[in-house]
């Protein structure tokens, strides 16, 4: 057996254990996929009825933000019809009482006058 020989005879056994290895690592990383595709189909299988339950949720949320927009106009309207009642009521019922106070005040110092006027007499 001379060198060359030795050198095919390694190259070949070489060659052999790495193709073996290449196997290998092969099957292996068929493995690896085989999982991943499992986790994959798992998470999909999870996921899709999540997601479903959170659109019939948003979908809630948007219709009571509606109901809440609808409360919002009926208390602004609410709100202007009171405020139109104060004034009117105001209007109605302040120039009375301007009327009686400024009345009372004049009678107060007519009042006030004649009996001043009836002591300095005295």
């Amino acid at each position: 057996m001379d060198a060359g020989s030795f050198m095919r005879i390694a190259i070949g056994v070489f060659f052999v254990l790495f193709g073996l290895g290449l196997i290998y690592m092969l099957i292996r990383l068929a493995g690896v996929f085989s999982a991943a595709g499992a986790m994959v189909q798992d998470v999909d299988r999870e996921v899709v009825p999540i997601l479903n339950r959170l659109q019939t949720t948003v979908d809630e949320v948007n219709q009571e933000l509606g109901s809440v927009g609808s409360i919002t106009g009926n208390v602004a309207a609410a709100t202007g019809a009171l405020e139109n009642t104060t004034r009117a009521v105001q209007h109605t019922v302040g120039s009375p009482l301007k009327t009686v106070a400024g009345v009372s005040a004049g009678l107060s110092r007519a009042v006030t006058t004649l009996f001043e006027g009836k002591r300095k007499e005295a």
